[in-house]
């Protein structure tokens, strides 16, 4: 009986990085109907938004390639020492908050030689929650149609592929004559 558990557990298992995936698409096609209807640069799903980190000027806490998350805030949820994402125009910066004083923010970037421009709380679109390190080159890798398909390609090599080789396996012996 053990060994038809195993195999019924691992058969679960190989559903478990589909569900994820389907997740991810489904967040990321809320997100850009969402960007795509409302206008909206930084759309967000329950006051969440996912952001890929382009550049380093965040460095050593957050690199190129990283993928953050931000959280909606109240006007009063923000302090010095935190990262806040804020826009000009449709381009989001993120950095951290050096200084406040009467409402007014300064932020600069970790790396950077200069602070930014000052900054009212009313024009931050969230801080940073969570930061996954390297994803975001996937992503953007992925974004391309040509990686897209060689994605697609990979999941079905991954669900089919075994049922593939072993019929290709099969057939080859059978043409040899050792069945």
């Amino acid at each position: 009986m053990q060994p038809k558990y195993k195999r019924l557990s691992m058969e679960c298992l190989k559903y478990v990085p589909l569900g994820f995936l389907a997740a991810l698409i489904l967040i990321n096609f809320y997100l850009g109907i969402n960007k795509a209807v409302t206008g909206n640069p930084l759309p967000k799903a329950f006051g969440f938004s996912p952001l890929i980190v382009l550049s380093g000027s965040m460095k050593p806490a957050i690199h190129a390639g990283d993928v953050i998350v931000i959280r909606e805030q109240p006007a009063g949820g923000y302090k010095v020492g935190d990262v806040a994402t804020y826009l000009v125009g449709a381009t989001a910066f993120t950095h951290r908050i050096v200084s406040e004083e009467n409402g007014v923010f300064t932020l600069k970037g970790d790396n950077n030689n200069a602070a930014d421009d000052a900054v009212t709380a009313d024009r931050f679109e969230g801080k940073m929650l969570l930061r996954i390190p390297k994803i975001g080159l996937a992503i953007v890798f992925f974004k391309k149609p040509a990686s897209m398909a060689l994605l697609g390609l990979m999941i079905i090599l991954g669900f089919y592929g075994g049922k593939i080789y072993q019929k290709a396996r099969f057939k080859l012996q059978k043409r040899v004559g050792h069945v």
